[in-house]
């Protein structure tokens, strides 16, 4: 009945991990019935391994140590047992061990995962308020109990099947999907390495209109590929997968986008080269009214031929605007230096995305994304509204991946799924709950 985590022996069927807890308590004495429960199998799972898997002789007793078992019903202290080593063994083993490995750490999965849900969505302080309110003799402690129960939970349930899915044998690939990504900035818990770092985030669209959101810590080009490879096949996304990824024209992004989906269709998103002809079409209407008209009139030009996919003439045509700026009598109007920067500026961008550049006016007719406004609003459920906006956290580069996975699990509706893969007899799904009652 009580989940006694991963350090069971796996020799047995009858050392799996199980779950305390399917359903709400009804009963007001079952945190009573808890305490008279879990003790005894500790005790009985402890008789268990009083004999050798080796040669079977009964092992001696080195008395026995305390621990807690933390539920959604309260703590209960137990007394683990400590076992002598066989002597078939050798002498390079250590002289005892426990029949159990109850650390601090043990904590039902019922309440990791209540923990963990809440903790995705608000402070860890208001969350230990909330849970010491709601649950029995104190959910949780303070904030600094919370966060650890959320790491634990991020490395321990959520990363080990993202890990798993990156060996899965290779399945046919399905409908095409589109990948977005972006970045935004975290306050970083060490000055010595800057006052902010960036998180990446993204959102796999699939052919049938799921969406999966993702997030990483950019931590150099070979952590961040591996992180990013797991998180896309979790989503079922390989490098075999007919892909379009969008970006907004950051060079590490579409580093990361070459290593991991080295086949996918690059397309810079329309909306930031917009933005950048925008700036520059207002910086031309600030010169003379004939100065004014002329480079209006060619930066709209230039824009037509990006938007229908004719490239070669957009560069040609802000090639010639850019040399007419430097003229004489153009150098000399008002505000030329201005427009000359940031045509400089947006024939840069462009030249730098090439690759990226797509007839996006075909591709909007045909209902193809062109925009990463869907990433974006990503990155701001993800990244912003939990670590940035009216919450003033620091936060580790070393351990906010944890975190990341867990957030992006309770918004994509997995976390339950990974914690039923890892412990399996978790809660089963609310519907399957209904029935149960219903059958009873």
């Amino acid at each position: 009945m009580a989940d006694f985590r991963s350090e069971w022996p796996t020799s047995s069927q009858n050392h799996r991990p199980t779950s305390f807890w399917n359903g709400w308590p009804t009963c007001p004495g079952i945190r009573t019935l808890q305490a008279e429960i879990v003790p005894a199998q500790v005790t009985t799972v402890g008789e268990r391994r009083r004999w050798c898997a080796a040669c079977g002789q009964l092992l001696a007793s080195k008395g026995h140590y305390q621990a807690t078992f933390r539920s959604l019903f309260g703590a209960v202290p137990v007394q683990v047992r400590r076992l002598l080593v066989c002597p078939c063994h050798g002498p390079g083993e250590p002289k005892s061990f426990a029949a159990l490995e109850l650390g601090g750490g043990t904590v039902a999965p019922e309440l990791a995962c209540v923990t963990a849900r809440y903790a995705a969505l608000a402070p860890f302080g208001k969350v230990a308020a909330l849970l010491s309110e709601l649950l029995p003799i104190a959910g949780a402690a303070n904030a600094g109990t919370v966060r650890n129960r959320t790491q634990r939970v991020g490395k321990e349930v959520v990363q080990p099947p993202m890990a798993a899915a990156v060996t899965r044998p290779a399945v046919r690939p399905g409908g095409a999907v589109v990948v977005g990504l972006d970045g935004g900035y975290v306050r970083s818990r060490h000055p010595e390495e800057g006052r902010h770092f960036e998180v990446v985030a993204g959102k796999v669209i699939g052919a049938d209109g799921a969406q999966h959101r993702f997030a990483l810590a950019r931590d150099g080009q070979a952590g961040s590929a591996v992180t990013l490879r797991q998180a896309l096949a979790a989503a079922g996304v390989t490098a075999a997968t007919p892909a379009t990824v969008l970006c907004d024209g950051d060079a590490g992004l579409w580093r990361l986008q070459r290593e991991v989906l080295p086949g996918a269709t690059p397309v810079l998103d329309w909306w930031h080269a917009a933005l950048r002809f925008e700036h520059a079409i207002r910086a031309g209407r600030r010169l003379e009214a004939p100065l004014a008209n002329r480079a209006e009139r060619d930066l709209e030009r230039a824009k037509w031929r990006l938007w229908h996919g004719r490239w070669a003439g957009c560069r040609a045509k802000l090639t010639a605007l850019l040399r007419w700026t430097r003229r004489a009598d153009v150098v000399e109007a008002e505000g030329s230096d201005r427009l000359q920067r940031h045509v400089t500026d947006l024939l840069g961008y462009l030249e730098r995305n090439e690759g990226a550049l797509v007839p996006y006016a075909a591709r909007r007719r045909r209902g193809l994304p062109i925009s990463t406004a869907f990433v974006e609003s990503a990155v701001n459920e993800i990244v912003a509204k939990r670590m940035n906006k009216a919450q003033q956290m620091r936060w580790s580069r070393a351990t906010v991946q944890p975190f990341l996975d867990v957030r992006t699990a309770v918004l994509n509706g997995t976390l339950e799924a990974a914690f039923r893969q890892r412990y399996p007899g978790f809660r089963p799904p609310e519907g399957q709950q209904h029935a149960m009652a219903k059958a009873a």
